[in-house]
């Protein structure tokens, strides 16, 4: 008996270690080895506008009692200058004639206010951006704009704090600088700028901002201050991280990591304009703290000044750009740094910027913001099965100057002809640190009915909010490599792989990426017609021939398409300007003409009230426009006249470059429809739930259902609920939509194979699931080691026992079909003899 119970035990060690083992690695189980992706592993040269990091995109909002805007702005860093000094007697009074200023009247901070910055941060997180926050008294430079109490400045922050909105969007928020007091913010010329006052406000937004966003000071003395040590101390880390609480917070520990640094005056002077004291002793603190915070700000707006230090040289500025990790800067670079060239001489150890040889300094350093991930290696499973597994194996430099500081989430996708499918997987990007390589593994499992043939893999890395299918594109992270990156998917390529036909075929209908992530049914979307407004052509289908509204005899042409909330609009005119001006310019059905443009240096013009929801973005040979019916009083199948897409020159007097008119054009009326055909495969008794996914985003759409071409009448909403599946619900499954303007799109849905394996024998599929794989010997082994919470039924005992030594189940079968699954045995060997 003793025998008997040490030959069981030493198996299911055996089959444990096996199964525990074979995830690891693809090429293990088949004998496969991994193939070289094919991409173009050297750093491609050019500006990268990833989420969260780079040229930040400045607003300047001025707010007052019952009158705060609400914006709809887009950019991948949105830097919000809040301007609520209407709120405090330190500027709400008024000033006589002779200069001398009375206070006004301090205000508690309104539901107006706070329900608009909700609104405006919605809008954000619905337009894909990133959002940067500093309140402020003052935008024009006017000495003590405070309240009268730093008790109200207190009061404020509570308010913000109590609302819910840093809480609410904090999956959008990447920063919120300290600012408040001070002239424009920064800390200087107020009331309550001594350095104990900026302590306690750092502990007031630290309490009111949740972890882990960052909160950065304006200069490292507050810091020092804030943590209880002196400014000298600032480099000594040790003592830094045995800190526990100080006069003013009891929480050290907990928030040291989210303090940064604004900086207003950088490469100004020696001391960065009064920034900081002692340069070496506080860069060095700043190379600790913004390992997991924010650093950047604004270069000095003095040059001449800059020039009579040595601070602002190539040779020392790029080094502590990397030093300091400098994640963004307010779109002011120096000008001058267009006249150095990139070489050997300004390299930085531990990082490879041997592609921006030859560029313009300026441009490196414009490039190099934030982070900058570049694949340097990339390997893959080069064919499987039907349900299948494949891994890969690649290599990522950071050889940008700054970690990322928010989170993001990783996705694989699966794409073949346009249709896709996507997975959480278990990558964090956030350990791609400045200046290293990392390696990085991704096994996931296949779908059982995917289709056969050649797919392509795409890594996926979103920030802020989960990654959904009408905005794939939102808050993504791009690749600094040549011909990887799908904008339409908002994801990288990662490699390319062939699917075979199973013999073995099961009905597990999950793509998988993580065994500790519970992955739903799959289902399989086509985002190609989808308007990715980014100034390139997204995918083959966003523009095509049938979308031509109309050209001029230069050839240049207006491209036109529409969902029920927006026109789209492209042209193909090129980019050959200093400082170009994209100019849209159109009348309405009643003749009311509206001109809106956009400028290479941020600024927007438009001859009416709001441009909210506008976006415009241009590459080398084309600009794209979207434009909501609404701000330009149109609507589907509405006429518009004197269509005008045109490009000026700023730096040139303003000369015209290019354009193209219409004379007449008719706003189309269509949707596009993101859902594509998925393969079932289903177990008898499963359940089924299917959703499709268009684009209308208003009114209230009709959904037909049908199967096999006769109509369910029992459905009637998006959703498709098949609940106990049975053998007869097997078939194909279309949608017609039909919109609140009577548009209708008829789409394939899904083909359902419904199949019953309970009683069916095959040896080895312990789970009767219609396949042999680890599952069955996982199961086996758990019904070995606890019957009373693992069951086998009577077929699956059966079908379980493949040795045939009529000992029943024992672990011996679970280890007879972990080699199976490692190819030792095929399915056709089973049961042994």
């Amino acid at each position: 008996m003793d025998h008997i119970i040490r030959k069981t035990v030493s198996a299911v060690m055996a089959a444990s270690m096996i199964i525990s083992a074979a995830p690891i690695s693809v090429n293990a189980e088949n004998g496969t080895e991994l193939k070289d992706s094919g991409i173009n592993y050297t750093e491609t040269v050019g500006t990268i506008g990833n989420p969260g990091m780079g040229y930040t995109s400045t607003l300047w909002s001025y707010c007052s009692p019952g009158k705060t805007n609400v914006y709809n702005p887009t950019g991948d860093i949105m830097l919000f200058f809040i301007d609520i000094g209407g709120f405090s007697c330190g500027v709400n009074g008024t000033t006589n004639d002779d200069g001398t200023y009375t206070d006004g009247t301090d205000y508690d901070l309104d539901q107006t206010f706070l329900d608009a910055w909700a609104e405006t941060l919605s809008n954000c997180r619905n337009n894909g951006c990133m959002a940067a926050l500093r309140f402020r008294y003052d935008s024009t430079g006017k000495d003590k704009p405070e309240p009268a109490s730093f008790d109200q400045v207190l009061r404020h922050i509570q308010q913000l704090k109590e609302s819910g909105i840093f809480e609410k969007y904090s999956d959008i928020i990447a920063f919120v600088e300290c600012g408040f007091v001070g002239k424009w913010g920064e800390q200087h010329g107020g009331k309550y700028t001594s350095v104990q006052h900026k302590a306690q406000l750092l502990e007031a937004l630290l309490q009111a901002v949740p972890a882990p966003i960052p909160v950065t000071v304006r200069t490292p003395d507050i810091f020092a201050e804030w943590a209880g040590i002196t400014r000298k101390d600032l480099d000594n880390r040790e003592l830094i991280d045995s800190l526990t609480e100080s006069q003013y917070t009891t929480e050290i520990r907990e928030n040291k990591s989210r303090i940064g640094l604004y900086n207003d005056g950088y490469m100004g002077s020696d001391s960065d304009l009064g920034t900081f004291s002692n340069r070496e002793i506080e860069t060095s603190w700043l190379a600790e703290q913004t390992m997991t915070s924010y650093y950047g700000g604004e270069f000095s707006g003095n040059l001449d000044f800059a020039k009579k230090y040595d601070t602002y040289l190539p040779e020392n500025a790029i080094p502590e750009m990397y030093k300091t990790h400098l994640s963004y800067i307010n779109g002011n670079i120096f000008q001058l740094y267009k006249d150095y060239t990139f070489s050997e001489a300004y390299d930085v150890s531990g990082v490879d910027n041997s592609a921006y040889y030859g560029q313009t300094v300026f441009s490196f350093i414009r490039d190099h913001l934030g982070y900058r991930y570049v694949l340097r290696d990339s390997k893959i499973t080069p064919e499987t099965q039907q349900g299948g597994e494949v891994q890969v194996n690649f290599s990522i430099e950071n050889t940008g100057f700054a970690n990322q500081i928010p989170p993001a989430q990783s996705y694989i996708l699966i794409e073949k002809d346009g249709e896709f499918a996507y997975a959480e997987a278990e990558i964090d990007s956030g350990n791609w640190l400045s200046r290293s390589t990392s390696e990085e593994t991704i096994n996931f499992k296949l779908p059982d009915g995917i289709e056969t043939g050649e797919w392509n893999a795409y890594l996926k890395l979103s920030m802020g909010t989960p990654a959904t299918v009408t905005n794939m594109n939102g808050r993504s992270i791009q690749f600094a490599n040549d011909g990887v990156w799908n904008s339409s998917l908002g994801a990288n390529f990662i490699g390319s792989f062939t699917v075979n036909e199973s013999e073995n075929k099961g009905t597990d209908n999950s793509l998988t990426a993580s065994s500790n992530i519970d992955n739903p049914i799959v289902q399989f979307y086509n985002v190609g017609r989808k308007t990715v407004v980014d100034g390139v052509i997204s995918s083959p289908e966003e523009w095509t021939e049938e979308m031509i509204a109309g050209s001029n005899d230069s050839d240049y042409k207006i491209y036109a398409k529409a969902d029920d909330q927006y026109l789209y609009l492209m042209s193909n005119i090129p980019q050959n300007a200093d400082a170009p001006v994209y100019n849209l310019q159109l009348n309405d059905e009643t003749g009311e003409r509206y001109w809106l443009y956009y400028a290479s240096n941020g600024f927007i013009y438009f001859n009416h009230d709001s441009y909210n929801g506008c976006q415009c973005k241009w590459g080398d040979e084309m600009v794209e426009f979207r434009i909501p019916f609404e701000v330009m009083g149109l609507k589907p199948n509405s006429d518009v006249s004197n269509l005008r897409i045109f490009m000026q020159d700023s730096g040139n007097s303003w000369k015209l470059m290019s354009d193209v008119t219409i004379p007449t054009c008719t706003v189309p009326a269509d949707f596009s429809v993101l859902t594509s055909k998925t393969n079932y495969r289903m177990n008898a008794g499963e359940s089924l739930e299917y959703t499709v996914i268009s684009e209308l985003a208003s009114g209230e759409p009709q959904f037909i259902w049908k199967k096999n071409g006769e109509q369910l009448d029992s459905i009637n909403g998006a959703t498709v609920n098949l609940e106990n599946l049975t053998i007869e619900d097997s078939g194909k499954y279309t949608v017609t939509i039909v919109s609140a303007g009577g548009i209708k799109k008829e789409v394939s849905a899904f083909d359902l194979e419904v199949v019953d394996n309970k009683n069916d024998y095959l040896a080895g599929d312990a789970n009767c699931d219609g396949k042999v794989e680890i599952a069955d010997a996982t199961l086996i082994l758990q019904f070995l080691t606890n019957k009373d919470e693992y069951n086998l039924t009577e077929q699956g005992m059966k079908n379980a026992d493949v040795i045939g030594d009529n000992d029943g189940v024992t672990a011996q079968d679970a280890l007879t079909i972990q080699q199976v699954d490692a190819g030792i045995y095929q399915v056709s060997d089973l049961p042994l003899k």
